[in-house]
């Protein structure tokens, strides 16, 4: 926690965590085009699936964990908020890394984003009782100038310069992690300072409760995307499963860090923080281990062998 309170003042500041935010929602537009968001819009079942294991499977979830590690009532709060808040916008670069579709993991992070603003007070109401504000006014204009603007920017840009956009797919999952990881250490000093007179027990408890919960939901997510639909018993595609799970697993957490400090004081926001460690490296570890263990291009191959 030595270098925390500088780290804080810069890396964690709001202004760079924003200008971060948008450089990763930037590098996501020019890996997407057109006909993949028409492609993600038509798939409004997966779309739903997600809404239902974000804001009903995820906080339900968090509850058995809470208790499991026994935690305080504050840390209880922060663990259910972080189950409540809406999808992760890193879930986009997890999904483009695991080889999932980036158009679907867009519209997936936004329709919980829209959604939460109504969601989230709800589900605060029914666990812990308590009333808390969302501002729809303020999230539609923080996820049209952090998400929608670099998004359009990304993909109008792959229309006018497709040339230019070509010689930059390389480099932009590069330019994604290099964003995350600023995110994440912004986060790393904000646990730092809300984990601040916990004891050594508490504070590993902390960091284990904010690992669990996605560990878990995604797991879950797995289960469930594994299953057939419909009555011809249709599996779901391979991409559209490894967006599924990327998306459960990675929420919001500095949503919920601000929720948590407004709402329930700075013990409640301890996991929140954690957790904007522990998603981005778990969202990394699972995407890495697709991508090396189980590329994406053999399951295309081999749809392209059966059509």
């Amino acid at each position: 926690m030595k270098y925390s309170a500088s780290i804080g003042t810069t890396i964690g500041s709001l202004s760079v965590m924003q200008t971060s935010l948008f450089i990763l929602m930037l590098a996501m537009g020019l890996t997407i085009t057109p006909t993949d968001v028409s492609r993600a819009i038509q798939q409004p079942s997966i779309i739903v699936l997600n809404i239902l294991l974000c804001f009903g499977m995820m906080p339900v979830l968090a509850v058995p964990i809470a208790s499991l590690l026994n935690l305080s009532p504050g840390h209880n709060a922060g663990l259910i908020l972080l189950g409540s808040v809406s999808g992760g916008q890193a879930s986009n670069l997890f999904a483009m890394l695991a080889g999932g579709d980036v158009a679907l993991s867009v519209a997936c992070t936004l329709s919980t984003t829209l959604l939460g603003t109504i969601a989230i007070p709800l589900l605060v109401k029914f666990f812990l009782n308590c009333i808390v504000v969302v501002d729809f006014i303020g999230v539609l204009k923080s996820v049209a100038q952090l998400v929608l603007l670099p998004l359009m920017l990304g993909l109008s840009l792959g229309k006018i310069k497709p040339s230019l956009v070509k010689r930059l797919e390389s480099v932009c999952p590069c330019i994604g992690v290099l964003a995350t990881l600023v995110l994440v250490a912004g986060g790393a000093s904000n646990c730092s300072f809300a984990s601040m007179g916990s004891s050594r027990i508490q504070y590993y408890t902390i960091i284990l409760a904010s690992y669990l919960l996605p560990i878990v939901g995604g797991v879950a997510a797995w289960v469930v995307s594994s299953l057939k639909f419909g009555g011809k018993g249709m599996k779901m595609e391979e991409t559209s499963r490894r967006t599924l799970v990327v998306e459960t697993l990675s929420k919001s957490p500095t949503l919920a860090l601000v929720l948590a400090k407004k709402h329930f004081g700075e013990n409640a926001s301890a996991i929140p923080a954690a957790g904007m460690v522990s998603l981005a490296i778990i969202g990394a570890a699972v995407a890495s281990i697709w991508a090396a263990f189980d590329p994406i291009e053999q399951y295309e191959y081999t749809e392209n062998k059966d059509h």
